[in-house]
C-alpha cells in the first residue's frame, strides 16, 4: 500500500438526516428522501402557476431541515455577517466544524490543517440580497462577493477555524467533491498539510420548489430517483452535504484517532473529445479513471465487494457507467471475474443528486458501510435495466440490506466510489476497510476519570450532558477513551462543566439525572489560578506516593529538593517526626506538588504563601534558590515576604492535604485542595478535582500531561448541539422589487 490516507471523522447534514447516524438509519431502513411537495408549500416559495400547472410540472426535490437556521454565535460572526453569508457556506462551516469534533481534532498552531471543499453556484446574492433595494448599500458590491462567491468557500472556513494548511475551493461540477478528496490526498502525501477537511455542499436554488421534467432530460419524470432500474427516467436535484476529516494513515495510528475507512488510491481525468457532448458520458473516461485508481491502491479489481456507482438513473448514464467499470475491473486483475460478484448500487436512489457534494455523499454512505459491515440497499429498485447485462457482468445491485462482515473472505474488505462530471471530469476512489487495532494491554492502574464539557450557553451545556448520558450508557470500558476525547478533541467554551467518576456506568447514571451531581461548574466568573503554600509545619504535609507513581515531574521534583537536604527524608518521612524534619517534609512535599501541577496548569504562574510557605512559594517563583532555601530550614531563618500580590479573583489551589474534593471560601474567591486528608489513595482523586476547578474557572490545563491508565484513542463522542436560528432574506420578486423603488422615489 502506497502511502494510505484514513478517514478518521465524518459529518453530513442530508435530506432526512441531520447527522451520519441518522442518515446511515435512513440508508439501512431504504429510505426515500425525496420530498413529495403539495401546491401550499410550493405557492410560498412564490413559485410560478403557470408553472405549476403544466402537466410535467413534478412536485419533488430533496430538502434538508432548518436550511436556514445558522449557530452564529458558536463560529463567532454578527448577526449581520450571518444574514449576509451564503447559506451554503454556512452549511459548509457548520460540516467542517462538526467532522473535526467527530475526529477530536482541535485546531492549533502545530498542526497544519488543509481545506479542500466545493458548493454549487447559486442566487442566493442576486435574487435575495441584491433584490432588497434597502439592503445593498449596507453590504457593498465587495462584501456581497466576499459573502457569496465560491471562489471563498475554502478560505472562510479556513479564517473562521483557524486552519493554516492549504484553503482550496474545487470546481469540477458534479464530481467536485471527490475530485477534493483525491487532492487533499495527494496535499497529505506532499506534505502540504497533516489533517484536511475535505466536502461540498449544494443547495439548490431557488429552494423548495419542483422542476418542469424534460423528455430525453437528466431529471426523473416522477420525482423517484431509480439508478439501474428498468423503470429508471432520471434523477432529482437536491440539498445536503458531507465532509470527511483525513490523515495519513501512519499519522492517524500513532496519534490514536479512530480510523473508519483507509483511502488505498484515487484517481481524476478527463473524457476529452471521446464522446458525443460536453455533457455526455465517456465510457473510456471513465474505464481509464477506475483503471487508474485501481492501479494507484496497488488493487486487484477482483478484490472489490462493493462499488457505489455515481448512478444517475438516466437510460443513458447508467449502462455507460456499468460498461466502464467491467472494463476497467477486467483490465486491472489476471483472474476471472465471477458473474455477479460484486454489488454495486447509488445513494442517489435514498437522496437524489447534491451536485458537487453527490460524490462526498457516496463516499461516507461507502464508509459507514464498511465500519457497520452491512451494504444498503439501492431503493426504488425492481427490476434491472436490460441495457445493463447483468447477467454477463461481474455485477449484481443491492436490492436489499446485505451483509458485509469483516473477515467473510479472509481479505481485507475493499470498494470503490466514482463520480463524474458533467465536462467530464471523472474521480474514483478506492476505499478499504479500517486495520484492526491492537489490543490495549493490562491498565497500569483503575482509577477515577474526568469527564468535560462546554458550551456557549446553559441550554447547550444540558445538551451536550445529555449526549455524554447516551454515550456513556454504551461505552463499557472506553471511558478513559471518551474522556481523554473530550479534554483533548474539544474547544473550551465559556461555559464549563466537569464530572469525575469511576466508571462509564456511574457518569451516565449521574449525567441523565438533570439533578445528578458534578464535580464542578463555571459560574461565569474566569478566575486565575494561584498557588497557595501553607505554612510548612501544617499537619499532614507529605510525601503522596499515588502522584509519584503518575507523575514523572512530582517524582523528580522530590528527588531534586531532598538531594540538598542533610537529613534526606525519604517517602516515610511523616509530621510524626522531630519539627525540623516534619518542616524540610512538608517543604519538600509542597515543592514537588507545585511542580506537578505547574507541568499540568500552564497558566498557573502566580504563588502566594503564608509563614514559612513563603519559601516554598519563593522556589517556585524563582526569586530563592532550591538550596538557600534548604539552608534557610535548616538555619531556621525567616521566611521571606510572600513573591506575588493575590489577583483580585483568583482560584486559590492549595498545595497541602484537605478535606477530600471541598472547596473552601478565601476573601479574593475559592480554595480548592490539591492533596486530600483521608489517604494516599485518594490523592489522584484530588488532583483531578483541581484540574476540573481550574478548567472550570476558564483556565486552561495541559490535558495532554496528564498521565492515563493506558494507551489511550480518540473516539467519537458528541459533538455541539448547534444554538441554531434563522437567518434569511426572503427573495422578492421583480413586482416587489418595483414597488420598492416606486416608494423610494
Amino acid at each position: 500500500m502506497r502511502d494510505p490516507i484514513a478517514i478518521v471523522g465524518l459529518a453530513a447534514r442530508l435530506p432526512d438526516a441531520r447527522n451520519i447516524e441518522d442518515f446511515w438509519a435512513n440508508l439501512v431502513a431504504g429510505r426515500d428522501s425525496i420530498h413529495r411537495l403539495t401546491d401550499e408549500q410550493l405557492a410560498a416559495t412564490g413559485e410560478d402557476p403557470q408553472l405549476l400547472a403544466h402537466h410535467r410540472y413534478v412536485r419533488a426535490r430533496p430538502l434538508l431541515d432548518d436550511v436556514w437556521h445558522f449557530d452564529h454565535r458558536y463560529f463567532g460572526m454578527s448577526e449581520r455577517e450571518a444574514l449576509l453569508r451564503n447559506p451554503q457556506h454556512r452549511l459548509f462551516l457548520e460540516l467542517c466544524s462538526t467532522a473535526l469534533q467527530h475526529a477530536g481534532q482541535v485546531p492549533d498552531d502545530d498542526v497544519q490543517i488543509g481545506v479542500y471543499g466545493t458548493c454549487a453556484s447559486d442566487r442566493y446574492a442576486e435574487d435575495h440580497i441584491r433584490a432588497h433595494p434597502d439592503l445593498m448599500p449596507l453590504v457593498g458590491e465587495t462584501g456581497l462577493m466576499l459573502g457569496n462567491n465560491a471562489d471563498y468557500l475554502a478560505t472562510f472556513v479556513s479564517h473562521r477555524l483557524g486552519l493554516t494548511g492549504p484553503g482550496i475551493t474545487v470546481r469540477t461540477a458534479c464530481s467536485s467533491s471527490l475530485v477534493a478528496v483525491h487532492l487533499a490526498c495527494q496535499g497529505l502525501r506532499l506534505g502540504d498539510c497533516d489533517a484536511a477537511v475535505v466536502g461540498g455542499v449544494e443547495i439548490e436554488m431557488p429552494y423548495g420548489r419542483g422542476y418542469k421534467h424534460v423528455r430525453g432530460g437528466i431529471e426523473s419524470a416522477d420525482g423517484r430517483c431509480r439508478p439501474l432500474d428498468a423503470e429508471a427516467s432520471g434523477t432529482v436535484f437536491g440539498s445536503g452535504g458531507g465532509v470527511v476529516v483525513l490523515k495519513r494513515l501512519e499519522d492517524a495510528l500513532a496519534d490514536g484517532d479512530t480510523v473508519h475507512a483507509v483511502i488505498r488510491g484515487s484517481a481524476v481525468n478527463n473524457d476529452g473529445a471521446d464522446k458525443a457532448t460536453f455533457t455526455s458520458p465517456s465510457a473510456g473516461g471513465q474505464q481509464r479513471v477506475i483503471a487508474e485508481a485501481l492501479a494507484a491502491a496497488g488493487v486487484d479489481a477482483a478484490d472489490l465487494d462493493y462499488v457505489e456507482l455515481h448512478g444517475t438513473a438516466t437510460q443513458v448514464g447508467d449502462p455507460v457507467e456499468v460498461q466502464a467499470l467491467a472494463e476497467a475491473m477486467r483490465c486491472m486483475t489476471d483472474r476471472a471475474l465471477p458473474a455477479q460478484d460484486c454489488v454495486i448500487g447509488s445513494v442517489k436512489s435514498n437522496i437524489g443528486h447534491l451536485g458537487p457534494a453527490a460524490g462526498i455523499a457516496g463516499l461516507i454512505k461507502t464508509v459507514l458501510a464498511l465500519r457497520h459491515e452491512q451494504i444498503p440497499p439501492t431503493v426504488n429498485f425492481r427490476s434491472p435495466n436490460p441495457l445493463l447485462n447483468l447477467d454477463e457482468s461481474p455485477f449484481r445491485v443491492a436490492d436489499r440490506l446485505l451483509p458485509w462482515p469483516r473477515g467473510g473472505t479472509g481479505a481485507p474488505r475493499r470498494a470503490g466510489v466514482s463520480s463524474f462530471g458533467f465536462g467530464g471530469t471523472n474521480a474514483h476512489v478506492v476505499l478499504e476497510e479500517a486495520p484492526e487495532m491492537p489490543a490495549c494491554g493490562e491498565p497500569l492502574w483503575e482509577d477515577d476519570e474526568l469527564l468535560v464539557w462546554s458550551a456557549h450557553d446553559d441550554t447547550a451545556l444540558a445538551q451536550l450532558r445529555s449526549s455524554f448520558a447516551d454515550t456513556l450508557a454504551d461505552a463499557g470500558d472506553a471511558l478513559p477513551d471518551v474522556a481523554f476525547t473530550a479534554q483533548v478533541g474539544r474547544t473550551a467554551l465559556p461555559v464549563r462543566a466537569a464530572l469525575r467518576v469511576s466508571s462509564a456506568e456511574e457518569a451516565a447514571a449521574l449525567l441523565a439525572d438533570p439533578a445528578g451531581r458534578v464535580t464542578t461548574c463555571s459560574d461565569g466568573v474566569v478566575r486565575e489560578p494561584v498557588l497557595l503554600f501553607p505554612p510548612l509545619e501544617t499537619a499532614g504535609q507529605r510525601y503522596a506516593p499515588r502522584l509519584a507513581e503518575r507523575l514523572p515531574g512530582y517524582a523528580e521534583a522530590w528527588r531534586e529538593c531532598v538531594k540538598h537536604l542533610p537529613d534526606r527524608p525519604g517517602p516515610e518521612a511523616t509530621s510524626e517526626r522531630e519539627p525540623r524534619t516534619a518542616t524540610v517534609t512538608g517543604f519538600a512535599a509542597q515543592y514537588a506538588l507545585a511542580k506537578a501541577l505547574t507541568g499540568l496548569l500552564p497558566e498557573a504562574s502566580r504563588v502566594s504563601g503564608t509563614g514559612s510557605g513563603t519559601i516554598t512559594a519563593s522556589v517556585v517563583a524563582g526569586t530563592l534558590d532550591l538550596a538557600d532555601a534548604v539552608r534557610m530550614l535548616e538555619e531556621g531563618t525567616s521566611p521571606p515576604p510572600s513573591p506575588t500580590s493575590p489577583s483580585p479573583s483568583p482560584l486559590w489551589v492549595l498545595c497541602a492535604p484537605g478535606s477530600a474534593g471541598a472547596d473552601t471560601a478565601h476573601p479574593t474567591g475559592p480554595v480548592v485542595t490539591a492533596l486530600a486528608r483521608t489517604g494516599p489513595e485518594d490523592d489522584w482523586r484530588a488532583l483531578l478535582n483541581t484540574l476540573a476547578a481550574v478548567w472550570a474557572a476558564g483556565g486552561t490545563v495541559d490535558w495532554f500531561a496528564l498521565p492515563r491508565p493506558r494507551r489511550t484513542s480518540r473516539v467519537a463522542v458528541p459533538t455541539y448541539p448547534y444554538q441554531r436560528q434563522e437567518f434569511y432574506v426572503p427573495a422578492f420578486t421583480s413586482a416587489e422589487v418595483e414597488r420598492h423603488a416606486a416608494a423610494r422615489g
